[in-house]
């Protein structure tokens, strides 16, 4: 049962390892292609720019979740200025400040000027529901996209061979085990056939002796 318990563990530990060298892999790779990494229904991304201090800083972790846009819209008619992800020809995360003409219009916190590309359906994304910064991984990923893209790389193939090698041992020692434990079986019944074997030697001496006897 603990051995059990241990295997499930370690099993649990690697997935849960790899599932995050995963994750980082697919947000690098989002990052370096100006794309959102779409998981369970939420966005996520890194903050490239300072127009949304100080409320979100450069480097900052964003979750973004989908709102249907006519939802949003009127949010931001009665008169509430949520952060909103759009695109353009790239990822933008600004304030939406009021409606135009059926569009909404955003703006950087650290601007001093409205967006010129107004935010309809077509290119919205979704709300910003969570920010944070997670040490300095953000700045890290955004300034060395491909360094992190190739370390985290290496890591991943060098982790996938260590299982690799790890399964072929594992596999090898369960074929060693059923081998010696065949032998074990195999011995048991040479044993017992030897048993009877000399039992029955035994018993025809004894026998054969006890006539002799008797004819004497």
């Amino acid at each position: 049962m603990k051995k059990a318990i241990k295997v499930v563990l370690n099993i649990t530990t690697v997935v849960f390892f790899l599932s995050s060298i995963l994750l980082l892999v697919m947000g690098t790779m989002a990052v370096q292609q100006n794309r959102y990494l779409k998981i369970f229904g939420h966005s996520y991304s890194v903050v490239g720019s300072g127009s949304m201090e100080p409320t979100i800083k450069t480097g900052e972790f964003i979750v973004i979740k989908y709102v249907d846009y006519d939802t949003v819209y009127e949010l931001v008619e009665e008169g509430k200025q949520p952060i909103i992800a759009f695109k353009t020809d790239k990822n933008i995360v600004h304030r939406a400040i009021r409606t135009e003409n059926g569009k909404i219009v955003t703006k950087g916190d650290n601007n001093n000027s409205e967006d010129s590309i107004r935010v309809d359906s077509t290119n919205y994304v979704g709300l910003i529901t969570t920010h944070f910064m997670l040490l300095d991984l953000g700045n890290i990923s955004l300034n060395y996209k491909n360094v992190v893209f190739l370390i985290i790389t290496l890591l991943l193939i060098g982790i996938l061979i260590h299982e690799f090698i790890s399964i072929v041992k594992i596999l090898k020692l369960k074929a060693e085990t059923k081998e010696l434990q065949a032998f074990e079986q195999n011995k048991e019944k040479w044993i017992a056939e030897e048993k009877e074997r000399i039992k029955k030697e035994l018993e025809e001496e004894i026998k054969s002796k006890y006539n002799s006897n008797k004819k004497l």
